[in-house]
């Protein structure tokens, strides 16, 4: 199904061809109605009619097309995708004509536009289509889906229902609410790999209140980890991760919180000793949910290479921890490499094939 969208979108971008590296204005409007059951706030209203303006401006800039012949292959799989990528080809948006006002149901309203430039050159789908976590991608658009039209469903039926069966839809239809919010908070978080802007305040927001429903979520750590190592705050992430570890949450949270731990007290803190605990204890909680193939394949499958002192190609946690280790051991990966002189410049210059031992 990915080589067929991935063919499509081809041909899709053949029609962008014709505005290659053309720089163009476009505008957009979006208009939110505030949930009451879902009781939100100003803000939070206010952000999705930004959201609502930042998709309609992606459509006027060409969204449509694209969006029109994805569709045609998998609704599911490509349409919040693939509109939340064009979103992020948005540059120098500015907000005005902010309002909100009672519409006709007398529900609040809310209404925002948008302007921004695009590069219709730098709309490379196909590139898009390849990242290796476009099935997480698909994973939180599909679930977010199937949340928000069970929450339509249950609010249909308990309006034709008696006492009973109106209290019986109510909880399903709470437990559903937090799902569709889980799901939802996930995706915004996830939004961030596309490139958007990072308000770190808005990033910890989020992640607090997946928190709060959904306690030990991996996607809410990994979030507020990232907020505080980019704000600097080493103290708050030896806490947090130390605070998590103690909770006794999933292997993959623990594994993580090991992992931040070592590359603190070993990078930061120059606590060789501390830092050699923790990622044994990571390693060792590795090993008890994973095969030895496993690890292999997240250590030294991930085909990261060093191309003129740059790494390039995707890692992951596992592979860092096993590095890690590597660094604390002094033991250095096997690995082949090229370098290329012409008149005595350097022309290439590329380590690959980069092996770490897997088995401590």
């Amino acid at each position: 199904m990915k080589k067929i969208l991935a063919l499509v979108m081809m041909f899709v971008l053949m029609n962008f061809s014709l505005a290659s590296a053309q720089v163009v204005t476009v505008t957009g409007q979006g208009r939110y109605v505030a949930d009451r059951m879902l009781e939100e706030t100003i803000r939070a209203c206010t952000e999705h009619a930004r959201d609502a303006a930042l998709l309609d401006a992606a459509n006027n800039a060409g969204g449509v097309l694209v969006k029109n012949h994805a569709l045609m292959i998998d609704h599911e799989l490509a349409e919040d995708v693939v509109e939340t990528f064009l979103v992020s080809q948005l540059e120098g948006v500015k907000y005005s004509g902010e309002d909100f006002r009672k519409n006709s149901e007398g529900d609040t309203e809310f209404v925002c536009t948008v302007t921004a430039t695009v590069d219709m050159s730098k709309i490379d789908l196909e590139k898009f289509l390849k990242r290796d976590d476009f099935s997480e991608k698909e994973r939180l658009t599909r679930e977010l889906r199937e949340a928000r039209a069970e929450i339509e469903r249950l609010k249909a039926q308990s309006k034709t229902s008696d006492e009973a069966q109106r209290q019986k839809f109510q909880t399903e239809l709470d437990k559903t609410q937090n799902q569709f919010l889980i799901a939802k908070y996930e995706r915004d978080l996830d939004i961030y790999d596309f490139g958007k802007k990072i308000n770190l305040q808005d990033m910890m927001t989020t992640a607090e209140k997946l928190t709060a429903l959904d306690e030990g979520n991996a996607n809410a750590f990994r979030a507020i980890v990232y907020v505080y190592r980019h704000e600097d705050k080493i103290q708050n992430v030896v806490d947090y991760c130390k605070q998590m570890l103690a909770a006794n949450t999933s292997a993959d949270i623990s594994i993580e919180a090991c992992a931040q731990l070592g590359d603190i007290y070993y990078n930061e803190i120059f606590d060789t000793p501390t830092a050699k605990s923790y990622v044994d204890q990571g390693i060792a909680l590795v090993k008890k949910k994973y095969s030895k193939a496993e690890i292999e394949q997240l250590v030294n499958g991930t085909n990261v290479e060093i191309v003129e002192l740059q790494i390039v190609g995707r890692s992951n946690t596992i592979r860092e921890l096993y590095i890690l280790k590597s660094d604390i051991e002094n033991v250095n990966p096997e690995f082949d490499s090229v370098s290329v002189m012409e008149d005595l410049a350097l022309i290439e210059d590329r380590i690959y094939n980069i092996k770490y031992r897997t088995d401590w």
